[in-house]
């Protein structure tokens, strides 16, 4: 059939959905052009039309001329997959409380930040793309305006979280290694979360009778996260909300470190000391108490 023409008015629509960005790459400031995914030239709709940079159609259309750089598999069904994963982001971008945030990366010591990583995330933990600047580009000045120039192209209201311990050198991004971290999904919900402080809440439940004890956090009476932590003789078991164990034998020797650990928990989650609820006894009915209330039998063991 014909080949349809894209008119001046859809392709301002599509590049405004994108951002000015190739969907695949995310790069701007480059040659965009509008594909048609089905490689039908007389369907053109906005929703067969995808963003791509100069690299990335060319990479579609002479794929056996990137062997070397493993590039992205861009048939019809990953281009479609792009293009409605960017667009998706773009539009909650543009919200008044996105649930997309920007976590920013220092990598090097404190007294020498030798590159930075800004990641733009889902609340989910899920990474939609992410920039690196190091010392050859320009400043922390520098690395800093042009953080603040990518978040604001998206959206007024995307939040920025600095991670605030750096990641050591050897982890900064180059060929071989690359390394960030981002925050997971109940971490995200207290960041998004403008009446956190407000809503957030906790319950730590102690066992009476062995050595254990679980912790809730809550938001608006919704369970966000999930800790558990037992004693088995000398070791002790420490569960997360996805069920990951690892033991911690070292940690929590004594009813004073445990307490001191759960408190600069409670403090990194912002919960108000009102907020929180203690109990024990029976687990579907416990009995509240004033104060945390470890049993001596957790210190048996030593």
């Amino acid at each position: 059939m014909a080949r349809v023409p894209i008119s001046s008015k859809m392709r301002k629509s599509l590049l405004e959905k994108n951002a000015y960005s190739c969907c695949v790459c995310k790069r701007t400031g480059i040659g965009l052009n509008l594909h048609h995914i089905d490689g039908d030239n007389s369907n053109t709709t906005e929703e067969n039309l995808a963003v791509l940079c100069v690299n990335e159609h060319d990479a579609h259309h002479r794929p056996s001329k990137y062997p070397s750089l493993n590039h992205l598999d861009l048939s019809a069904d990953s281009l479609l997959e792009y293009k409605n994963d960017w667009e998706r982001f773009v539009q909650e971008c543009k919200k008044d409380k996105p649930r997309v945030f920007a976590t920013v990366n220092a990598f090097g010591t404190y007294d020498n930040i030798v590159g930075v990583k800004v990641i733009f995330q889902w609340d989910t933990g899920e990474i939609v793309f992410e920039r690196t600047y190091q010392q050859l580009d320009g400043d922390m000045d520098f690395w800093t305006d042009k953080i603040l120039e990518e978040v604001l192209r998206f959206g007024k209201n995307i939040k920025i979280v600095i991670v605030n311990e750096p990641l050591k050198v050897e982890y900064c991004p180059h060929d071989k290694v690359a390394m960030s971290t981002i925050l997971d999904s109940p971490a995200a919900r207290r960041v998004i979360e403008d009446d956190w402080e407000n809503k957030a809440a906790a319950s730590i439940y102690v066992n009476p009778y062995q050595p254990s004890l679980a912790i809730t956090i809550f938001y608006d009476n919704e369970e966000v996260y999930t800790l558990s932590i037992h004693r088995h003789k000398d070791e002790i078991h420490y569960m997360d909300y996805k069920g990951v164990r690892s033991e911690k034998a070292k940690m929590f020797q004594t009813r004073k470190y445990l307490k001191l650990y759960l408190e600069d928990l409670l403090q990194g989650w912002d919960i108000k000391s009102n907020r929180i609820f203690f109990g024990t006894g029976d687990p579907n009915n416990p009995t509240l108490t004033k104060e945390l209330l470890l049993p001596a039998f957790w210190e048996k063991y030593r």
